[in-house]
């Protein structure tokens, strides 16, 4: 039974040391926007002529298939006429995913919610620039 016991700690040990190069040869060889997560970066330009505030607490995104997810968590930005403000999230799917962004903006008492590309298309565009103007 030691011999048997041996044996098959022998063979794991074996089995896991050639498994690990074959596990980071795959890993070397997949592209880049294959990987789970990357970085965006979605940007609000006001194209308009008075500021409004961008509530990014507010805004969502959206994986083809998927629910919203919020872009970030207790932050609003004031966007001048002219101006561009930007965040930066962890998207949890591939860089190359198709995803629809759903800007929530304020300006005096009106609110408006803005859909990029649009309510019912998708972008794939990993640093989107989103025209908004109140």
């Amino acid at each position: 039974m030691m011999l048997e016991r041996h044996a098959l700690i022998r063979r794991t040990l074996i089995a896991a040391a050639l498994a690990l190069p074959i596990g980071a040869a795959i890993a070397a060889g997949a592209p880049s926007d294959a990987v789970a997560g990357c970085q965006i970066t979605v940007s609000v330009h006001n194209s308009g002529s008075q500021a409004f505030t961008v509530d990014w607490d507010e805004s969502k995104v959206k994986v083809s298939g998927g629910t919203w997810d919020k872009l970030a968590n207790n932050s609003s930005e004031l966007v001048g006429a002219g101006q561009t403000k930007s965040v930066v999230y962890g998207a949890l799917f591939n860089c190359g995913a198709n995803r629809r962004y759903q800007i929530h903006t304020t300006q005096g008492g009106d609110e408006e919610t803005t859909y990029f590309p649009g309510v019912s298309s998708w972008t794939t565009d990993q640093t989107p620039t989103i025209n908004i103007s109140m």
